[in-house]
Parts: C-alpha cells; sequence; structure tokens
C-alpha cells in the first residue's frame, strides 16, 4: 500500500514571505507544489499561510487515502522557522 505525506519549507527568497508544500509518495516527491505566501513579513499572516499549507497537505493525505488506499506517512518535516523572519531596520 502506498504511503502519503507531505513536507512545507520556507520560501525561497524570490517568491516572498511564506512556505512551499511538497507532496509525498512512499518518500518520492510528486512534481507539483503549491506556494503558501504573503505579500509582508507580517508574522502572523506569514503563520496563518503555515496553517493553509498544512491543512492543505493534511487534506490531500486524506484525499489520496480515500481514493487509493495507503497509509499515512510521517507528519511534516517542516514547521515555521524564525529564520525567514528576520526583520531589518528601516535605514
Amino acid at each position: 500500500m502506498p504511503r502519503y505525506s507531505f513536507k512545507i519549507d520556507p520560501c525561497p527568497p524570490e517568491e516572498g514571505y511564506g512556505w512551499v508544500l511538497r507532496y509525498f509518495e512512499d518518500d518520492w516527491e510528486i512534481p507539483s507544489y503549491e506556494i503558501f505566501a504573503s505579500p509582508s513579513e507580517d508574522a502572523w499572516i506569514i503563520q496563518q499561510e503555515f496553517e493553509n499549507a498544512q491543512f492543505t497537505g493534511e487534506l490531500w493525505v486524506e484525499e489520496m487515502i480515500a481514493e487509493q488506499g495507503g497509509d499515512i506517512g510521517a507528519s511534516p518535516a517542516s514547521g515555521p522557522s524564525n529564520t525567514q523572519l528576520s526583520f531589518k531596520p528601516d535605514e
């Protein structure tokens, strides 16, 4: 039976502030992803986008299990990272 999971990583700087949601089947990455980005460095919005990504990933896993059978993979390996949330004072 296939195992489904997802991973949430910080967006690359060129994509903005937020998260990249990636999908996995049997530890192989499925070649698609979703970006949950914020237009600003507002920590509250970025946290909300992380929660949106996590909810979307969980729904995807449930949908795959319902359609094809399988197991839930490991919990997401990433969480909100303060490294992306570093704020610089205006100069």
